[in-house]
């Protein structure tokens, strides 16, 4: 028993068989012109970042608590004392952004 084998069409054929067709047709997606394009924009590189560890006095531990609270973080109050103190501190450390996850109202409600 011999199996049915359709004859494979050659790209070049199927453009020449259907291009009548389709000549009076628009391109499916407009090639823009190039002012229309906006200029790319490069997306500065994030600063590495390190762990800073030390060990102080328990009151010491605490003022820094205290001071932290204030400033809304311990990284803003260091960040914020040192550039008052004259250095040139990043402003990603001055005001590093809110990575904390936020549930949705409906996870709240549930």
């Amino acid at each position: 028993m011999s199996s049915f084998k359709p004859k494979r069409v050659s790209g070049a054929d199927l453009v020449s068989q259907i291009s009548p067709a389709t000549s009076g047709l628009p391109a499916s997606v407009p090639t823009p012109s190039l002012s229309a394009l906006p200029a790319p924009v490069a997306k500065p590189l994030p600063l590495k970042k390190v762990q800073i560890n030390f060990q102080a006095s328990e009151p010491f531990a605490e003022l820094v608590a205290i001071e932290a609270e204030k400033a809304g973080s311990t990284r803003r109050f260091f960040a914020r004392l040192l550039r008052d103190a004259g250095y040139d501190v990043p402003e990603v450390d001055v005001n590093p952004p809110d990575t904390r996850r936020r549930r949705g109202q409906r996870e709240l409600d549930g």
